[in-house]
């Protein structure tokens, strides 16, 4: 014995259940028109061909009757079908219609949760702090490689505002605008970025007459270097650059002497960075030359001794 797959009803008849009217047609088993639906049970057969059909929600089924004998007609059935609709089992409707509320809801708590990400990043969007904004864009700008660290770099960064709310300059590297940007716009206008130049120099040694027995220049082929009272001339000599204040911005050193006896020339370069009152040349112990940042990128440096 089995049971009903509609109502749950003992099924004492292979056919039909007698407790909800539900037909077995075919091997499936469909549900009563009459537990709901309109259009259902027994109906005259459209085609003629017995005396009645049994219809469900409407739709025939291959269920005829003969004088009261129940037997199968498919293709009386198909005759009444529109061409080319399949019918589906009233069960297996369900089940589609079942496969599609759980796809529905799925979706649907898929979306959810993607609105739930998406305000959450809208909520925090402006949570970063001022220091890693600093950072950032210290980074694209490409001046990160000046600190040590970040703390080290934000460090000089909110140091740079203090001098300038303390009446300070409102000057600096590039890597100060950039600070000055994030810990204190209100100085961006009329900060000045400093520039820095490259400067050549030459040192020259004079002997207009040479003493053979004692030259102030030695001279190896092309190459010289100072002699006798001028021995400290010579490839290696420091060059120093300070400021008014008597302090050391830049040392560099001179290059190998060219030249013969009767004068000898060393090429030297150094970088300085405007901002100075002045800047200050000397080579070794020879004396010092002042210049202002622009007579120094204009026209470099050059030094005659003897």
């Amino acid at each position: 014995m089995g049971f009903c797959v509609f109502c749950g009803g003992a099924l004492t008849d292979a056919m039909r259940c007698h407790s909800c009217g539900a037909v077995n047609i075919a091997g499936t088993w469909h549900e009563s028109a009459y537990s709901g639906g309109t259009g259902g049970g027994w109906q005259p057969d459209p085609t003629g061909r017995h005396e009645g059909r049994y219809f469900v929600g409407g739709q025939p089924t291959d269920l005829i009757r003969d004088g009261g004998v129940e037997a199968l007609d498919p293709v009386g059935r198909h005759e009444l079908e529109p061409a080319g609709v399949d019918r589906l089992p009233v069960s297996a409707g369900r089940r589609g219609r079942r496969g599609w509320i759980v796809a529905a809801a799925v979706l649907a708590v898929l979306a959810i949760a993607g609105a739930g990400v998406g305000a959450y990043a809208y909520v925090n969007r402006d949570r970063t702090t001022v220091d890693d904004r600093y950072l950032v864009a210290l980074k694209q700008s490409g001046f990160a490689g000046e600190f040590n660290s970040d703390a080290n770099a934000v460090a000089h960064g909110k140091q740079v505002c203090r001098a300038l709310e303390g009446g300070g300059p409102q000057q600096g590297m590039p890597a100060d605008e950039v600070a000055v940007q994030y810990f204190c716009p209100q100085f961006v206008e009329g900060f000045h970025v400093l520039e820095t130049a490259t400067i050549t120099g030459s040192f020259t040694l004079n002997d207009e007459d040479p003493n053979r027995y004692s030259p102030a220049i030695e001279v190896d082929g092309s190459s010289c270097v100072g002699a006798g009272g001028y021995s400290d001339v010579n490839p290696g000599t420091p060059v120093t650059v300070k400021n008014g204040k008597g302090e050391i911005l830049t040392t560099t050193y001179l290059e190998d002497g060219r030249g013969g006896r009767f004068r000898c020339t060393f090429g030297f370069t150094f970088e300085v960075i405007e901002g100075q009152d002045r800047y200050v040349v000397a080579v070794g112990r020879r004396g010092e030359l002042s210049y202002s940042f622009d007579e120094l990128r204009a026209g470099g440096v050059s030094l005659v001794l003897g």
